[in-house]
């Protein structure tokens, strides 16, 4: 419905990988969970992607 309607569709608690899988097949825009990463205070998320940089 939404995509009908023109908004972007972000999907929250994605923890496993048969989640993403249906997701992905929905086309969900956006995704988040603990499948990616726990929750992080602002001062870690730099470092964070700074080690999804080095490992991509």
């Amino acid at each position: 419905m939404a995509k009908a309607l023109g908004m972007r569709v972000i999907a929250e608690g994605v923890e496993t990988d048969k989640q993403l899988q249906a997701l992905r097949i929905l086309e969900c825009d956006e995704i988040q969970g603990y499948l990616f990463s726990r929750p992080l205070p602002p001062e870690e998320v730099v470092k964070y992607f700074e080690r999804r940089i080095e490992v991509d």
